[in-house]
């Protein structure tokens, strides 16, 4: 759906929409739920959402435990990374399969996202790593997670990964962020929003 008709269908400004859908502003539940009711979605977008939510709560839970027992974080997804700075930024430039593309059930298709290190620290053996179940039914179907080139300060790079449409008809998305090899977030708290793809499955093209 075009921003223009997105924004006059649904009261919120073209330019938020437009933050929202590259991935640098995180949607409110009720520009979800605008969403998952205009692409007929029932409740996946929103179960999503929820889902992604639980998850940066317990990584975000995990750190403050980490800190109050002043030990290093241990190796479960969600806890901050070693190395982990406040200095460090990600930000989406591009991507390819635009949100809202129409793809066929079932069907595999690549998806490559282009990552700009906006911060001042090298990244070094990062993973963009799947928020919420990968292979859940009826969900967007990816691999857990797909490595992030090293880079330096203002360095861009790419991350492909394939991707397979649910069988069921709808809106289907699914969340990423960048993590390390444990799987721990290096942008864990809600306001670092997710790096997404979202697709909408028909029967037939």
């Amino acid at each position: 759906m075009p921003l223009t008709r997105a924004a006059a269908e649904s009261g919120w400004d073209k330019g938020h929409l437009s933050r929202v859908e590259r991935g640098h502003t995180k949607p409110s539940r009720e520009l979800i739920e605008w969403y998952d009711d205009s692409f007929g979605a029932n409740q996946a977008l929103v179960n999503q959402l929820m889902e992604l939510d639980a998850a940066v709560r317990a990584g975000r839970d995990m750190s403050q435990r980490d800190l109050r027992r002043h030990v290093q974080p241990v190796l479960l997804g969600g806890s901050v990374p070693i190395d982990h700075h406040p200095d460090d930024r990600a930000e989406l430039v591009g991507e390819t399969v635009p949100d809202g593309t129409q793809v066929r059930q079932d069907e595999t298709f690549e998806k490559t996202w282009v990552l700009r290190n906006s911060g001042e620290r090298p990244w070094c053996n990062r993973w963009l790593t799947r928020q919420g179940g990968a292979g859940t039914p009826g969900h967007l179907r990816s691999p857990n997670r797909a490595p992030v080139p090293d880079a330096a300060p203002g360095d861009l790079v790419t991350v492909t990964m394939s991707l397979q449409a649910p069988s069921q008809v709808g809106a289907s998305t699914a969340y990423f962020k960048i993590t390390d090899e444990a799987g721990r977030l290096y942008y864990p708290g809600l306001e670092s929003p997710p790096i997404y793809c979202t697709i909408f499955t028909v029967y037939e093209l």
